[in-house]
C-alpha cells in the first residue's frame, strides 16, 4: 500500500472511538508514521499521536463522546455539517452510495455513506477515480469539521490536517477546492 494510502487507513482508525489495544500499538504506529514521505502530515500524525501516549485511556474515550458524540457540529457524518437533516442531505447520501456502489468496493458497516471513518478506509483502498470523487466532494465538509475542532481545542484536529495535506498533495492536487 502506497504510504498515501496508509495515511488514510491510519486516520480511518484513530478516527473511531478509542481502543485499548492501540495504546500498546503506539510504537509500531510512530515507526510507521516514519515510512510515509510527506513530512507535514508526519508532523501532524505524531502530534496526535503525542497526544494519545500523554492522556489516560479513560480521559481518550471521554474526549472523544464530547468531540463527536455531544456536540452537533463535530458530528463524523460529513453531510450534516453541511446540511443538516435537510432533504438535500438525503440527495448527498443517495450520490454517495452511489460512488460507493460504481466502485465495486463493498462497505462492511451500518454507518451512513458519510460516515469519515467509513470515507476514509474507503479512500485507502478505492481507485484514484472513485478515491478523488468522495474527496473532491467531501473536502469542504473536512475542512469545516477541522476548523471547529480547532475552536474547540480538540487534538483531532491533528488528523483532519492530515487527511486534508494527504488528499490535496495525492489525489487533489490540480483540483479547485473552494473554502
Amino acid at each position: 500500500m502506497k504510504a498515501h494510502r496508509k495515511v488514510f487507513k491510519l486516520t480511518s482508525t484513530l478516527m473511531l472511538y478509542p481502543e485499548r489495544q492501540w495504546i500498546e500499538q503506539l510504537p509500531a504506529v510512530k515507526e510507521e508514521i516514519l515510512s510515509y514521505n510527506n513530512s507535514l502530515v508526519n508532523s501532524y500524525l505524531n502530534s496526535f499521536i503525542h497526544y494519545m501516549e500523554t492522556t489516560s485511556f479513560e480521559q481518550l474515550c471521554l474526549n472523544y463522546v464530547y468531540t463527536f458524540d455531544f456536540h452537533g457540529v463535530t458530528t463524523l457524518n460529513l453531510t450534516y455539517n453541511v446540511f443538516k437533516d435537510s432533504r438535500k442531505r438525503g440527495e448527498a447520501l443517495v450520490k454517495l452510495r452511489q460512488i460507493l456502489s460504481d466502485s465495486d468496493l463493498e462497505a462492511e458497516s451500518d454507518e451512513l455513506p458519510d460516515y469519515l471513518p467509513m470515507i476514509l478506509e474507503f479512500v485507502a483502498v478505492a481507485d484514484k477515480i472513485h478515491a478523488t470523487r468522495l474527496l473532491k466532494l467531501h473536502m469542504n465538509s473536512l475542512k469545516h469539521l477541522e476548523q471547529e475542532l480547532v475552536k474547540n481545542d480538540s487534538p483531532y484536529h491533528f488528523l483532519l490536517k492530515a487527511i486534508i495535506e494527504a488528499s490535496l498533495k495525492t489525489f487533489l492536487k490540480n483540483e479547485q477546492i473552494s473554502s
